[in-house]
């Protein structure tokens, strides 16, 4: 997959296109010139949505997100729920949802195989890196985020025993990276 030898991890570079407060994404391979994947993300005071298409913005569309609602209460508490992707190639919506008890940033979700995947979050000083686990704990893929870059929001590096979702990783991490998640 990619031009990649079955046993080399898979290695993506997410610009933001238009800028640092723009509200879209390139997603390019490893050589940083073919373009994979192209995200336009729209956004409200209450939730937000993105279009994940495959080669650029006329291409054919892979998932359609949606957050919760993510506004101020209105009538008492607001129960946030989980984020909702839509991919194409799978028949049921894929739910990203906090479960009790993860405080640290951790979003669950299912993969395509019917396991239960987890992206986590670390922040250290001047860096942000999630890493996305499967249920026994081994990294399926890292997405470090670029700091003090005006155009790159980070790198995804997918290991081979995740590349048979990888369009479900670069969404689930994409809605990681969108704010209010």
């Amino acid at each position: 997959m990619l031009g990649t030898p079955s046993g080399q991890p898979t290695t993506l570079h997410i610009y933001n296109f238009g800028g640092i407060f723009s509200n879209r994404k390139i997603i390019k391979a490893e050589d940083k010139i073919t373009t994979l994947y192209f995200m336009q993300n729209a956004r409200s005071s209450l939730h937000w949505t993105f279009d994940l298409h495959a080669d650029g913005p006329g291409g054919p569309l892979l998932c359609r997100a949606q957050s919760s609602y993510n506004g101020p209460p209105l009538m008492g508490e607001v129960k946030h729920g989980p984020a909702t992707l839509s991919m194409t190639t799978v028949r049921k919506p894929v739910k990203m949802e906090r479960k009790r008890g993860a405080f640290n940033g951790t979003v669950f979700f299912e993969g395509p195989d019917q396991k239960e995947y987890r992206w986590q979050t670390t922040a250290r000083l001047f860096s942000v890196m999630m890493e996305c686990l499967d249920a026994e704990g081994a990294v399926i893929a890292t997405y470090r985020v670029t700091s003090l870059s005006m155009t790159k929001d980070g790198v995804l590096i997918v290991q081979p025993s995740g590349k048979f979702m990888l369009d479900l990783l670069v969404a689930t991490s994409l809605a990681m990276r969108t704010p209010n998640n």
